[in-house]
């Protein structure tokens, strides 16, 4: 618990309220909505990492009134590429970590200790893919009202649900720029003082125009990338109708006949040429679905031994797990199909139990 009394930190709780309520002004309707539930989700990671998707949905429902489900919930962090356990783990120790070296430089005022935040907060946590996680100061914004309520003056943790990630990775800088000069050793007093004073704060209002220069090129990135993701939700969408009970599940249908042609070619059983266009379509077609970079999860009819973690991803047939630990052998039915990354789901794998007896 930050000492909220000491003059220092209620100055830093007063700017960090400016900071929120000047970027809140930005804002419109329709560029928040989709952030607050992702960004109570992730508050409830940050308090407990190893929440799973099921309890998050179930607690997003008794908190907000909302109707979730663990399906909901995982999605959810796909999109955001947090849906493997361990990578999201590294994600909230990190954020968690850097924090707490935020709120220990806030207490101590001393430029060490700053030091050591700054070094925190630069470090990169990598995706999967060899890539910078582009939400890494937001879930670090997020968990700072979450460990420490003092700091929020009001209604600022509620405001900051609001926020994407390039508010949030701005509002983060604007706490650390604000944190860097109240910790900065103090000038010996003299003659130059009041020059060091006025030098102080053009240097201030060089880094302000600097940061707003960096947040209008953050803005216009995101903007492209909303622009990219708008197409690849058209495209995750046509798959997935595709593939819907709906028309015959026909990724899994064009799947499965292209193993069986295969398989028959391998055996050199000799079939009527009235369908060898019938072969080609079917190959053509995986081919269009390969090139279009939609990829199966798993393999149909494999049969692997799974935890209750491991399944509540898949669309599951069988008895109910009696505990966490409870390991079952199942049997693919469908494969499930994913989209380029991997962190986007067009449709779950399908498994049954099997019978061992």
């Amino acid at each position: 618990m930050i000492n909220i009394t000491d003059p220092t930190v209620k100055k830093i709780i007063e700017n960090l309220h400016k900071f929120i309520e000047r970027k809140d002004k930005n804002l419109s309707p329709s560029g928040y909505e989709n952030y607050i539930m992702e960004n109570r989700i992730i508050k409830l990671f940050c308090a407990d990492k190893a929440l799973t998707p099921r309890a998050c949905a179930e607690e997003m429902n008794r908190r907000y009134k909302t109707d979730l489900s663990g399906e909901d919930v995982i999605r959810l962090l796909k999109s955001n590429r947090l849906s493997y356990q361990l990578k999201r783990g590294e994600l909230i120790d990190w954020a968690e970590e850097t924090i707490k070296a935020f709120a220990k430089a806030v207490e101590t005022h001393r430029q060490k200790d700053f030091d050591e935040f700054a070094n925190l907060r630069n470090k990169n946590i990598q995706t999967r893919d060899d890539e910078r996680y582009k939400i890494q100061e937001r879930i670090a914004c997020l968990m700072l009202y979450v460990k420490h309520p003092e700091l929020d003056s009001g209604n600022d943790a509620d405001t900051l649900e609001r926020f994407g990630n390039v508010y949030m990775k701005h509002f983060l800088f604007d706490a650390s720029e604000f944190l860097r000069s109240t910790c900065a050793k103090p000038k010996s007093g003299g003659r130059g003082e009041k020059k060091d004073s006025q030098q102080d704060k053009i240097e201030l209002l060089e880094n302000m125009l600097s940061r707003s220069d960096m947040l209008l090129r953050d803005l216009q990135d995101e903007f492209d990338a909303r622009i990219r993701e708008s197409h690849q939700n058209d495209l995750v969408e046509f798959f997935s109708r595709l593939n819907s009970e709906k028309y015959g599940c026909i990724l899994d249908a064009v799947l499965s006949a292209r193993n069986g042609v295969r398989q028959l070619r391998r055996e050199n059983v000799q079939l009527p040429p009235e369908i060898g266009g019938l072969f080609i379509l079917i190959e053509r077609l995986a081919q269009f679905i390969r090139d279009s970079e939609i990829n199966p999860i798993l393999k149909p009819g494999s049969v692997h031994d799974m935890r209750l973690e491991e399944v509540e991803a898949c669309d599951y047939e069988g008895s109910p797990f009696l505990n966490t630990t409870e390991i079952k052998r199942v049997k693919v039915l469908s494969p499930g199909w994913v989209y380029k990354n991997k962190d986007v789901q067009i449709s779950r794998p399908r498994l049954k139990e099997v019978d061992e007896k």
